[in-house]
């Protein structure tokens, strides 16, 4: 099984990271981040993933919303689908300019190996939490939630698969201008903020 660390980010990101502040997977949940954990081999968890995908009513089907990714975008992004190369390219620019990405279309993933770490902000508690997660973890990301992915080597050694519910053919479908006046954010800001 998958283990799930997070835990909050200080407010100066000069500030030297103390993990001694955990966030709990219903902290997370609360946020619209779904997290589960499954055993198994990479074809159970890639099933594992369809199986959830499919519950959440995502086409598991249909050619450019099934994707495998392979954060270690220079190897393989020939072998990636050209859209899911052309949508981390862009996430790799995004971060490399240190800001927030935003989704206009929901996502599940499955991570099938590697140990990676994304940032994600906590609207309810106004700061960022680092979730560190590993193979056979399955995550949902809201739409409308801003994250952070760092291309550094602890992250490209991730694989996995993802499940989006339009294909990533959308130009719109990262957002890293006007992310807060988005109608996405906002319904995603309205949703987690009208249940606390």
């Amino acid at each position: 099984m998958a283990s799930i660390r997070a835990y909050y980010l200080p407010a100066d990101p000069a500030s030297e990271i103390d993990t001694s502040h955990p966030v709990s997977v219903e902290e997370l949940n609360a946020l619209g981040w779904k997290m589960f954990s499954v055993g198994g081999s990479h074809d159970e968890i890639e099933q594992a993933g369809q199986k959830l995908a499919q519950k959440l009513g995502y086409p598991v089907t249909q050619e450019g919303c099934i994707i495998p990714f392979n954060l270690e975008l220079e190897k393989n992004a020939a072998a990636m689908a050209p859209e899911m190369a052309t949508l981390l390219m862009k996430a790799a620019e995004v971060a490399s300019e240190n800001s927030n990405i935003c989704v206009t279309n929901g996502v599940v993933a499955a991570v099938t190996s590697g140990s990676p770490y994304l940032d994600v902000e906590d609207i309810i508690a106004a700061g960022w939490v680092r979730i560190h997660v590993g193979a056979g973890t399955l995550f949902c990301v809201p739409t409308g939630a801003k994250y952070r992915v760092t291309f550094n080597e602890q992250n490209r050694d991730a694989t996995g698969i993802a499940f989006f519910k339009e294909t990533i053919s959308n130009p719109g479908l990262l957002v890293k201008k006007e992310i807060d006046n988005h109608p996405a954010r906002q319904a995603y800001l309205s949703q987690v903020l009208g249940q606390t």
